[in-house]
């Protein structure tokens, strides 16, 4: 059966068993001989050894998923030709802008010639010089 009250034991208790435990490993220690003790150095350096191991081998995980390194190595040929496809897009982009804007200048430049032409002007309106003004103002 489950309670809300707050358990006021617990804490005392845990702390009557902790004294217990460090009691008896106080009186276990006594009775050590040297060979036991010098075992006990021994696993005691091999499990900080493992320990500092384990905690090397976190960081490295963890400093691979921080540099998204992951499956993927920069000295496989596939990764590399894949990063630089981006670059080869922007670079087409940019030559058909290119083009386009060239395009556009051209029929541009078609029109007014056009216009011109066939234009009712005479030709000593080619040699006014607020004939700039007058072809703006006919588009």
């Amino acid at each position: 059966m489950k309670t809300d009250a707050p358990d006021t034991l617990r804490p005392t208790v845990e702390a009557r068993l902790s004294q217990q435990l460090a009691a008896c490993l106080h009186l276990a220690e006594q009775h050590i001989t040297p060979e036991q003790s010098e075992r006990l150095k021994a696993l005691r350096l091999m499990a900080v050894a493992q320990a500092r191991t384990a905690a090397a081998q976190t960081l490295l995980q963890q400093g691979h998923t921080l540099v998204l390194t992951g499956p993927f190595q920069w000295k496989s040929w596939l990764f590399r030709t894949s990063a630089l496809l981006p670059l080869l897009v922007l670079v087409a982009g940019l030559l058909a802008l290119q083009d386009y804007q060239q395009e556009k200048f051209i029929r541009v430049t078609a029109d007014i010639d056009t216009a011109l032409l066939l234009g009712e002007l005479p030709p000593a309106a080619y040699a006014d010089p607020g004939f700039a003004r007058y072809l703006k103002q006919e588009r």
